[in-house]
């Protein structure tokens, strides 16, 4: 292949594919959710941070994989809210009793870009009908001070769901009302990216903005058992994929 055509197909964004119902993508999801795991662990094998407690999210902007963010999570600070949202971003608290909907932070929205506060706001399970019991606000001992801190969204005292945020700034304004859980230790251009979308009158982006994969990538090992490479040559999903690896 030339070369000019080659750079050309290298510097072209990563097309996602049609994004199939939550319900679809789960008898693949907790294959690649292994591989992602798996991954991690062999690249960081004799590395300090293998043994912490890290996820990923990764995020879609329109149809397009935007980018990783890698996050490293305050369980010897705040427990409690740390194994909260990871069973989220894994999918072991299983399915909402009421409503049959997959307690799971894969494909939820990016709701709120809040400039003026400093923060971008994802995860509200409440568009699927979703009502969890509220989780306890245990510290906020961590302060709102740089970029890049998750926090859990708080309607009220102890009246924390599953929607959180990832601040773009200090956001004193967060300060003892929201708990911080959580740091991006990798990725953080990627929050750039939102930074710039264009938005409504009330803050929400113009373009589409989703969690379309995520997952642990250390501690206990994922039960999913995913097919090899070679079984899934010229997948799209694959494909894009490929780019962040």
């Amino acid at each position: 292949m030339p070369l000019r055509a080659l750079k050309a197909r290298k510097d072209a964004p990563q097309v996602l594919p049609p994004m199939p119902s939550r319900e679809q993508v789960y008898s693949d999801i907790e294959q690649r959710r292994l591989k992602e795991w798996e991954n991690y662990q062999k690249s960081h094998r004799f590395m300090e941070e293998a043994h912490t407690n890290r996820i990923f999210l990764d995020i879609g902007i329109g149809d397009a994989l935007a980018g990783r963010l890698v996050v490293e999570l305050f369980e010897d600070v705040v427990p409690e809210t740390a194994a909260h949202f990871r069973r989220l971003v894994t999918g072991e608290s299983g399915t909402h009793d009421a409503t049959g909907v997959k307690l799971d932070y894969l494909h939820t929205s990016l709701e709120l870009i809040d400039r003026k506060h400093g923060y971008a706001r994802f995860g509200d399970l409440l568009a699927y009908g979703v009502r969890l019991e509220p989780l306890r606000q245990e510290t906020f001992k961590v302060r709102h001070t740089s970029r890049g801190l998750l926090t859990m969204t708080s309607y009220g005292p102890h009246l924390c769901n599953t929607s959180f945020s990832i601040t773009l700034a200090a956001a004193p304004s967060l300060d003892f009302k929201q708990v911080v859980f959580g740091k991006v230790v990798d990725g953080l251009p990627l929050l750039e990216k939102l930074e710039s979308l264009p938005l409504d009158q009330v803050g929400r982006p113009l373009t589409p903005v989703m969690i379309v994969l995520c997952g642990t990538l250390t501690g206990e090992r994922p039960p999913g058992k995913w097919t090899s490479s070679q079984d899934r040559t010229g997948c799209k999903e694959d494909l894009a994929y490929e780019a962040l690896e």
